[in-house]
């Protein structure tokens, strides 16, 4: 267990001071149905960094049951179509796995990660990160495996609801046209928040406190 949480805190710490955090320059794309959209260019090639803010008229604690059913991912995350949790960490966090139906002809991808949700109990703030752990589970000969992947959703009580700050980063491998990367860019993150935001309705979601978020 012990060695699960270093190894966790050092990858996140090399994806943090790689790429992914050296360039701050977040592009305003554009605001839709509440939800501002920025990119941030990855590299030379297609890829882009998505950070999506938007606002949630749900509790902390409502969130983070949402968030934390990996069960239900397929659900609401843009182009799942299974997920399953493959270990239990430790207390919110979880080791799961996704299968991601792509765009024929493209393959399907699939990816393995850790995802740990954590409170600070001064300002009440919720995060949610998602590390990729690609040597988790061995690779399927039918499916792409992704093993460059991180995402972090911040949540904040304001006193107009719950500001959400989501970044997302993934590149997907393979060989995929520009249009399909764009597609999961563009796409993908603004349905998996509209997605979020009508499975926050449920009531098995708004009647349970299981990870006892303080609200």
């Amino acid at each position: 267990m012990k060695f699960k949480a270093a190894f966790v805190s050092i990858l996140l710490c090399y994806i943090l001071s790689s790429g992914f955090s050296q360039n701050n320059d977040w592009k305003f794309i554009k605001k839709s149905d509440g939800i501002s959209i920025y990119h941030r260019k990855v590299g030379s090639g297609n890829l882009k960094d998505v950070k999506i803010e938007t606002m949630f008229d749900s509790n902390l604690s409502t969130i983070a049951e949402a968030v934390l059913d990996v069960s239900s991912f397929n659900k609401w995350i843009y182009k799942v179509d299974y997920s399953k949790i493959l270990k239990v960490i430790g207390p919110n966090q979880v080791e799961y796995y996704n299968r991601i139906d792509m765009p024929w002809p493209s393959s399907d991808r699939d990816i393995v990660a850790i995802n740990k949700l954590y409170q600070n109990p001064q300002t009440k703030e919720v995060v949610s990160e998602d590390i990729c752990n690609w040597k988790g589970l061995p690779e399927k000969k039918d499916l792409v495996r992704i093993k460059d992947f991180y995402a972090k959703w911040t949540f904040i009580p304001t006193a107009n609801g719950v500001k959400g700050t989501y970044i997302f980063h993934s590149d997907p491998g393979g060989e995929l046209p520009a249009a399909v990367v764009n597609l999961f860019i563009d796409e993908g993150p603004v349905n998996s928040i509209k997605g979020l935001k009508r499975m926050l309705k449920l009531e098995k979601y708004m009647n349970s406190n299981s990870h006892n978020i303080v609200n």
